[in-house]
């Protein structure tokens, strides 16, 4: 087979594999959107992450979202966006950095939030996400 006929074979496979993959994420289960800010004694956290741990009934997946530098995070199931329709108990966990002889030396982070907020059984905080609705959920943490 010449270059300009392998070139062709791969291009009909290509497209017929897009055509039955489709091209956005094809989920189980309903999600809606979640955005937010975290915020710990009135300002936002510069790091950390937020954690949607399933409660019992919601059938999706753990849902993750990274908090950027100004507080704000958007929640994601694995690589898709959104988080599956149902209740969730909310952790957050925000640890300082690490200097590179700490990571070497296998050192755990300190908190920098009180630690009932990084652990499903005593954050105060639940949250019920809604087939097809983007919702925005401020997380206020004290102390």
């Amino acid at each position: 087979m010449n270059m300009i006929s392998s070139r062709r074979w791969f291009s009909v496979i290509l497209i017929c594999a897009m055509a039955v993959c489709g091209c956005g994420p094809d989920l189980p289960y309903d999600i809606g959107t979640v955005k937010g800010t975290v915020t710990y004694r009135g300002k936002p956290l510069n790091r950390g992450t937020v954690v949607f741990v399933p409660m019992e009934g919601t059938s999706g997946p753990q849902a993750v979202g990274p908090i950027e530098s100004d507080g704000s995070f958007e929640v994601r199931s694995g690589s898709a966006p959104g988080v599956a329709v149902g209740r969730y108990k909310v952790t957050v966990h925000c640890r300082a950095p690490l200097t590179p002889e700490q990571s070497r030396a296998l050192v755990v982070p300190a908190s920098l939030i009180p630690l009932k907020y990084g652990n499903a059984e005593t954050t105060p905080y639940t949250y019920e996400v809604k087939k097809g609705e983007d919702h925005e959920f401020p997380i206020e943490l004290a102390d």
